[in-house]
């Protein structure tokens, strides 16, 4: 089920499902461009701009200003902008109403533009701008790709595969586009999704740039992976490319575990809000009441079995409205003599008890749900916090019974770090080797895990991947230059990783294993050595036995400082460039979706898939 597939909770009665996008780390759909810009060309000028009159007349007759008028082929173009950005009809240009409203108000020259001269037009636009971004994606300055996919279920009954490529721009910029909104009228097996995601890569002449592919935790899509992996091998070769699994999907898992335990408590929630929308009168009723005990009204939605954090903002909603919601629901909701009460003081002690707990959690999925800036980076930094979380609450009366079966779903997927997120890590000039060490130390304490493999492998990987990138890129080096280091006093997000009090656990489970505390004292420069005997890791190896950078703030900006020093690394800084532009989520792809809803709704189900890709392309 897509993120923005219309059903969220709205919240009060002027909250929009542009408001829960942005609670999950999205940019609303009110956030486009500004529409003014097309409309001035289309209509002449701007809703915006000021009405002149002439003061000499008495009833200050309002003066067309003075502009210069659009030829037609520019009205059309941007007659098909305003379209896909607005989600209007295509043969509204066709209409008398849009020829009065345009001809008086606008452009006495209007002439009427037909439904298909419009498709046209949409289309020649489309193509354009897909040839633009093919030239953008294939220069020099975008050294990998990035792509995440997803599989969308519309009202139509007709199946969506998007393609959303993702890449850092020559001015060091993350950027992301969908590449792709195609019909999948077939089987959702592994053969049609590789055959799909490769017939777009191969459109876009992409197929040699491909660094990494994250999908949702589908079977058919690991096994979609494996059949990409010798077509996608060009870039980095099949040993070392990356599939990533989507941590938004496995957070989702591992909270469902805890809600399954209080569906009842959810269930009796659930029947409430399902009563009270039952009927306009008692949504009116509702909303009177709230206005007349002083409270602002708001509307309550019901949540999506499949995303838990629609039950948590249903959950906090209702949380805040406690008392005027459980005193209107007493009064009007139906019971047999002598049964209590509805909702009960442990209702609500319950829920709030969800909340406190799931709040973390559901920040974590916030930040790591942003599309401007480098998600897999900070991927370590949840690991740790939502470890420490779950062992925090292990023996809390009320969720204890809970916590086990999520702690066992956490080491289903993440008891192995995947690579990225080590990698990732690592390439945090404020984490580095110190920082990963200090990480598996933390992880070790809590869960008992052996990480002394893990610390090694990584260090070979790392170097394995710099050698590779030395062979592409090498050309490329100029003098280094080592740069100081940055200090800050503050420390927010790191506090988990470089605080060892921050932690209370169990006195013999406080230190690794001898072999991985021993390495802490060992160089970089010695365990890469011992790695390979090849010589070209000076730059690696200079980054790594360099101090870690200290500012700690969250104002410092892990894009920029790697641009500021692609002089020094010139072949590392490459190598860290295409990492950071991995997002840990599918959730990119689904917001495709959100646009997707709109262009798709219930009164333009007939609108060709093709025609559809298009809107949705141009949206973006």
């Amino acid at each position: 089920m897509a993120l923005g597939s219309g059903r969220h909770d709205d919240g009060e009665f002027d909250h929009s499902q542009n408001d829960e996008l942005r609670m999950c780390g999205m940019a609303g759909d009110d956030e486009d461009d500004d529409v003014r810009e097309d409309t001035a060309v289309l209509f002449g000028h701007s809703a915006a701009d000021p009405l002149l009159v002439d003061d000499s007349d008495p009833q200050s007759t309002w003066l067309m200003p003075t502009v210069a008028r659009a030829s037609a082929e520019v009205a059309r173009v941007e007659l098909v902008r305003m379209l896909a950005r607005l989600d209007l009809p295509l043969m509204i240009g066709e209409t008398e109403a849009f020829k009065d409203y345009i001809k008086t108000v606008h452009n006495p020259n209007f002439s009427l533009i037909s439904k298909q001269t419009t498709g046209r037009d949409l289309f020649k636009y489309y193509n354009e701008k897909c040839d633009k971004l093919m030239v953008c994606l294939k220069d020099n300055a975008v050294s990998s790709v990035v792509i995440t996919s997803d599989i969308w279920s519309g009202k139509a009954k007709e199946d969506y595969l998007s393609v959303v490529a993702h890449f850092i721009n020559a001015d060091w910029q993350l950027e992301k586009r969908v590449l792709s909104l195609r019909l999948i009228d077939v089987s959702h097996n592994t053969k049609n999704i590789a055959e799909r995601v490769a017939s777009v890569l191969t459109e876009y002449g992409i197929l040699n740039k491909i660094f990494s592919v994250t999908l949702d935790n589908a079977c058919a899509n690991k096994n979609a992976i494996d059949k990409l992996k010798p077509i996608l091998k060009e870039y980095l070769g099949s040993d070392l490319f990356l599939h990533q699994r989507c941590a938004y999907h496995i957070i989702n898992l591992i909270v469902k575990e805890a809600l399954a335990a209080v569906n009842p408590l959810i269930e009796d929630y659930r029947t409430t809000i399902s009563f009270m929308n039952f009927s306009n009168q008692r949504i009116i009723a509702y909303k009177s009441y709230c206005i007349a005990s002083g409270v602002r009204p708001r509307k309550f939605r019901l949540d999506m079995d499949v995303r838990w954090n629609s039950t948590y903002l249903m959950l906090k909603h209702l949380l805040s409205h406690k008392s005027i919601f459980s005193t209107f629901i007493e009064a009007n909701y139906p019971r047999g003599l002598g049964s209590g009460f509805f909702l009960t003081d442990d209702h609500w002690a319950m829920a709030n008890k969800i909340l406190e707990f799931l709040k973390l959690i559901y920040d974590s999925t916030v930040d790591l749900s942003s599309v401007y800036y480098p998600t897999s980076p900070l991927m370590i930094h949840h690991l740790v916090k939502i470890a420490i979380h779950l062992h925090m609450y292990q023996h809390d009366e009320h969720l204890r019974s809970v916590i086990q079966p999520m702690i066992d779903k956490y080491n289903k997927y993440w008891k192995n770090i995947p690579d990225l997120y080590s990698i990732a890590f690592i390439l945090d000039p404020r984490a580095k080797i110190k920082g990963f060490t200090k990480v598996l130390r933390k992880l070790h304490s809590l869960f008992n895990i052996d990480y002394t493999n893990k610390l090694l492998d990584t260090r070979a990987l790392l170097f394995k991947m710099y050698n590779r990138y030395d062979v592409m890129y090498g050309s490329n080096r100029l003098k280094r230059v080592i740069p100081p280091s940055l200090s800050s006093k503050k420390r927010t997000a790191w506090a988990e990783i470089y605080d060892d009090d921050e932690l209370n656990v169990e006195a013999g489970c406080s230190s690794l294993p001898s072999s991985l505390d021993h390495s802490r004292s060992v160089s970089a420069t010695f365990l890469l050595q011992a790695a390979t005997a090849s010589s070209n890791s000076s730059e690696l190896t200079s980054y790594l036995d360099c101090d870690t950078v200290s500012q700690l703030d969250d104002e410092f900006d892990i894009m920029q400082w790697w641009h500021e020093h692609k002089l020094t690394y010139s072949v590392l800084s490459v190598l860290a460039k295409d990492i950071l532009t991995v997002p840990v989520s599918t959730i990119f792809s689904e917001s495709t979706f959100s646009l997707t809803g709109r262009i798709i709704e219930e009164r333009r189900r007939r609108l060709n898939p093709k025609t559809v890709e298009a809107l949705t392309c141009i949206k973006d």
